[in-house]
């Protein structure tokens, strides 16, 4: 069973710095927007190798059906301008309540 799938699912917490992650590793991450129950997401991925490109893809996370709190911490990622730019976008998010970014 994948998480995005976990229909219980309200509240995660990964902590998954130091670990060299990948934008690859962050595209399977952003697949957590489609949990159905997802309220409240922190994820920890500072100091790994997300880049640019794996940090434009948790603007995904704008469209999460029921998410209202979000953390990423990115610190240490390379994200760039434009990985900066597409996390902007998450401003939007119409129900998100609370977003935290440490780019």
């Amino acid at each position: 069973v994948m998480l995005k799938d976990a229909p219980l699912l309200h509240t995660l917490n990964l902590n998954l710095g130091n670990n060299t992650i990948t934008a690859s590793g962050a595209q399977a991450l952003a697949a957590l927007n489609e949990a159905p129950s997802l309220h409240t997401l922190s994820l920890d991925l500072g100091r790994n190798a997300i880049g640019a490109s794996g940090a434009q893809v948790f603007a995904a996370f704008k469209e999460a059906p029921v998410l209202h709190i979000l953390a990423l911490d990115l610190e240490c990622n390379a994200i760039g301008d434009s990985g900066a730019q597409a996390l902007a976008a998450l401003a939007e998010a119409p129900l998100l309540h609370t977003l935290t970014l440490n780019p």
